[in-house]
């Protein structure tokens, strides 16, 4: 019996499942790398809110601290926009709050800090899949197509 060509058949058909494995590592790859990012934006911010400067306390500085961190180094493979205010549709939305009530996950209030009192910095922001649109969201609960957002909360207490 002559085989000729059963290779090229086999390739082909073993192909389109090692694309679709190279493309899953593609996009768990960006989804572990924007957590980390948004992590790091949170604790910068928080950071900044919490240390002592000369300059008057601002909640909007301190946004605009994780705003410029997380935006600059952020892997988005989505159309849209981004500004250096994070207002656009492609930014991370970054949320200060300060005050005895300043917690993780969920802060509420914003004054300015005294010494001892929490500063609260939470990032969110929603990520597509690479090239394969959001499947990967069929084993979260999430609807086929729809983002998975990704958060970070970062608490420090003002120094």
């Amino acid at each position: 019996m002559k085989q000729k060509g059963a290779q090229a058949v086999e390739f082909a058909l073993v192909l389109p499942f090692f694309i679709l494995i190279l493309f899953a590592v593609l996009d768990f790859g960006i989804l572990v790398y924007n957590k980390a990012i948004i992590t790091n934006a949170s604790r910068e911010g928080a950071r900044s809110g919490v240390v002592l400067s000369a300059a008057t306390w601002s909640a909007a500085a301190v946004k605009q601290i994780a705003c410029s961190y997380a935006r600059t180094t952020l892997i988005t493979v989505k159309s849209g926009t981004t500004t250096t205010t994070c207002t656009g549709t492609n930014d991370p939305v970054v949320n200060v709050y300060s005050g005895a009530s300043a917690t993780c996950p969920s802060p509420s209030g914003n004054t300015a800090p005294d010494f001892g009192v929490p500063v609260a910095l939470t990032i969110s922001y929603p990520v597509s899949g690479f090239t394969l649109g959001s499947w990967w969201s069929l084993g979260t609960g999430t609807s086929v197509g729809s983002p998975i957002t990704l958060t970070a909360c970062t608490q420090m207490v003002h120094e």
